[in-house]
C-alpha cells in the first residue's frame, strides 16, 4: 500500500511538471500566433491602402473623361462668379 501512495504522488509530480511544459508551451504558441496576427493585419492594411489609391486613380480618370468637374474646378469657378458678381456690383453704382 505504502508504494501505492508513492507511485501516486510520484505520477501527481510528473503531471504537474508536464502541465507545467504544455502550458509554457501554449503561451509560446499564443505569442506567436499574435505576432502573426498583427503581422497579416498590417499586410492587409497596407494592401488595403494600395488598392483605395488605385481605386481613387480610376475614378479620377473616369470622371475626368465623362467630364465632370471636379472639386478644385468647382472652387475655382465659385471664385470666378463671386469676383464676377463684384464687379456687375460696382458698375452698377
Amino acid at each position: 500500500m505504502k508504494y501505492f501512495f508513492i507511485y501516486c504522488y510520484e505520477a501527481a509530480d510528473k503531471m504537474e511538471e508536464k502541465a507545467a511544459e504544455f502550458e509554457a508551451d501554449r503561451e509560446k504558441r499564443i505569442e506567436a500566433f499574435r505576432v502573426e496576427r498583427q503581422a497579416a493585419h498590417d499586410q492587409a492594411r497596407a494592401h488595403m491602402e494600395d488598392v483605395k489609391g488605385e481605386v481613387r486613380t480610376h475614378v479620377k480618370e473616369t470622371l475626368n473623361t465623362m467630364g465632370v468637374a471636379t472639386k478644385d474646378e468647382v472652387d475655382e469657378i465659385k471664385t470666378l462668379l463671386t469676383n464676377l458678381t463684384k464687379k456687375v456690383d460696382d458698375l452698377a453704382k
